[in-house]
C-alpha cells in the first residue's frame, strides 16, 4: 500500500511539473526541488550546536536548507525528502561515537544506532497529513545503512502533554512550554540512542526528548542531531524566532 502510495504521489508531482514548473526551495531558480547549487552550499557544514552538548545539526537556518525545511513540512514539498534525509544522516553522523563526533567514546562498531523522532503534535500532523520528521528519520537510517551504519528509526516518543507553537518564545519559555509533554512508550534497546529533530533553535524540544529517554534507560548513550540549527530567539525583544518547533 505504501509504494503504491509512493508511485501515485510521483505520478502526481510529474503531472504537476507539467503545469507548474518546479522550482528550487532553497533559491528559487526554476527546475528542480532542489538545485546543485543550493545542494553545494550546504554541503560540509554539519557544525556542533553552540551550547548543547552531543548536538549536531547540518546546516543554518538562514539559508538554503532552512526553506528547504519550510517548505518540505509546511508546503508539502515531498521531492525535497530525499535531500533532506541526507542532510539529517550527515548530521547523524557527526554525533556518532566512532566517527569521532562530540563525547566519542562507548559505541564500539557494529553496535546498532535508532533514530528517535521528535513527534509532530497532533494539530501539525493533521494539518500536514502525517508526521515529516517519520519519514525524514526512515529515509536517514536507509542512508546510514546503505554507509555501513546499523541504523533504523525507532518511533518510541508520545506526546503525554499539549503544548503551543514555539515561535516567538524566548529560550526560558520554550524549556517551560515542553516540559513534560514527552514520554517513551514502551522498552528501549540497547545501543545508541540519536534523537533527531528538523530545526535547533534553544534546544528545549531535544533537551525534553532527551529526559523522556533518559527517564526510561537512565544509562546508556544518547546523542542528539537536526537538519538546521537557528540562533536562539531575543527574549528581551519580543522577536520571534525565525525557527518553528513542532
Amino acid at each position: 500500500m505504501v509504494g503504491g502510495t509512493g508511485r501515485w504521489a510521483g505520478l502526481g508531482e510529474a503531472v504537476l511539473d507539467l503545469v507548474v514548473p518546479q522550482r528550487c526551495a532553497g533559491c528559487q531558480r526554476p527546475g528542480t526541488a532542489w538545485c546543485p547549487a543550493c545542494a553545494a552550499a550546504v554541503a560540509g557544514q554539519v557544525r556542533a550546536v553552540p551550547g548543547q552538548a552531543r548536538t549536531c545539526a547540518a546546516a543554518p537556518h538562514a539559508g538554503p536548507a532552512g526553506r528547504a525545511v519550510a517548505a518540505f513540512k509546511d508546503d508539502g514539498a515531498r521531492r525535497l525528502a530525499a535531500p533532506l534525509a541526507g542532510l539529517l544522516a550527515d548530521a547523524v553522523r557527526a554525533v556518532l561515537p566512532t566517527a569521532g563526533g562530540p563525547g566519542a567514546g562507548g559505541l564500539g562498531p557494529g553496535s546498532p544506532v535508532w533514530l528517535v523522532p521528535v513527534p509532530a503534535r497532533r494539530s501539525a500532523r493533521r494539518a500536514r497529513g502525517g508526521d515529516h520528521m517519520r519519514e525524514l528519520a526512515r529515509l536517514a537510517a536507509g542512508r546510514l545503512r546503505r554507509h555501513g551504519v546499523p541504523a533504523h528509526r525507532l518511533d518510541v516518543l508520545v506526546h503525554v502533554r499539549d503544548s503551543r507553537d514555539q515561535v516567538g518564545l524566548g529560550r526560558a519559555a520554550r524549556r517551560a512550554n515542553v516540559a513534560g509533554t514527552l514520554a517513551a512508550a514502551g522498552p528501549l534497546p540497547r545501543g545508541l540512542l540519536v534523537v533527531v529533530d528538523d530545526v535547533t533553535t534553544t534546544g528545549a524540544t531535544l533537551g525534553e526528548a532527551a529526559r523522556a529517554l533518559r527517564a526510561a534507560r537512565p544509562s546508556g548513550p544518547l546523542r542528539a542531531a537536526s537538519i538546521t540549527w537557528a540562533a536562539p530567539p531575543v527574549a528581551a525583544s519580543g522577536l520571534a524566532s525565525p525557527a518553528r518547533r513542532d
